[in-house]
């Protein structure tokens, strides 16, 4: 007996159960010569080998940046000895004990987390360990988060891929990872601005000109969009001739000036030389002559 019977409390706690201990049972008080058992109000008394599995509250709808408060409780047959609860989140969650309405107890404990995309398939696990005569029994039940959020890593790609001829048919495709799955709108951008050309992931089209365009993957939590650029192989390759043409024609302009100051350089020296000549030739007149 560990209630005080002068005040109207029986608590009683029985410390080693065993299976074979199911069985009804009703409070007899005893005063001799005065006996009084409330044999009209028993208590059935079950006991299970296996402990009670904790539970695990989680608002439902979820959304990223949401802030939610999860809890894992478990039942309590005894408040003097409650299970001791772990999980997965916090380890410091501070574990409470309380009473129901209908005179039972529950341990549980409390932990806030702020999601995002990354909660969204995300295992919580919660287990009860409960203390018996020579060890604990352990319990476990664990729960998948599903959070929506807002398309991320949303990404343009063109097949067949680098550069395209004019005339060509060209496929358009936009990926994005999201939840709820997006909705794809597919946009050209000209000079009068940015215009909806298709509202399907893949969006496929003969090339005309070079133009720029951009997908944007949408659900009810947000957008996301990128972009791609067509270009023309001729005109590509028209540039890299041009760029090799500009090269060849600085090298001939370098070699030619090259040419023309040697050979500026060397006339230069021989005008230079040229005034002495005729004296050398009237000196060996004069020799010659005497």
């Amino acid at each position: 007996m560990a209630g005080n019977l002068s005040e109207g409390d029986c608590t009683t706690l029985f410390p080693d159960l065993k299976t074979s201990h199911t069985d009804s049972y009703f409070l007899r008080i005893e005063n001799w010569p005065f006996r009084a058992s409330a044999k009209c109000h028993p208590l059935q008394i079950t006991v299970n080998d296996s402990p009670w599995s904790p539970s695990i509250n989680v608002p439902s709808d979820l959304k990223e940046h949401q802030s939610v408060t999860v809890t894992c409780s478990a039942f309590t047959p005894c408040p003097h000895s409650p299970p001791e609860l772990t999980w997965n989140l916090q380890q410091d969650s501070l574990r409470q004990t309380e009473k129901n309405t209908d005179g039972t107890f529950t341990t549980k404990i409390q932990e806030n987390i702020t999601l995002s995309d990354t909660h969204d398939g995300y295992n919580i696990r919660c287990s009860a360990r409960y203390p018996v005569i020579g060890g604990n029994k352990t319990a476990e039940t664990e729960v998948t988060l599903s959070v929506s959020y807002a398309p991320k890593d949303t990404s343009a790609s063109i097949s067949p891929s680098g550069l395209v001829s004019a005339g060509s048919w060209v496929e358009l495709s936009c990926s994005s990872r999201a939840k709820p799955p997006p909705n794809f709108t597919w946009f050209r951008i000209s000079e009068h601005g940015a215009t909806k050309v298709s509202m399907e992931q893949i969006y496929s089209f003969n090339v005309t000109e070079e133009e720029e365009y951009y997908c944007v993957a949408t659900n009810y939590l947000g957008n996301q969009k990128s972009s791609v650029l067509l270009s023309f192989e001729d005109r590509q390759e028209f540039g890299l001739f041009l760029c090799a043409a500009v090269k060849i024609l600085g090298l001939t302009i370098l070699c030619s000036a090259v040419v023309i100051f040697e050979c500026w350089f060397r006339l230069s020296n021989r005008s230079r030389k040229d005034p002495e000549e005729p004296d050398q030739v009237n000196r060996v007149m004069e020799i010659q002559a005497s």
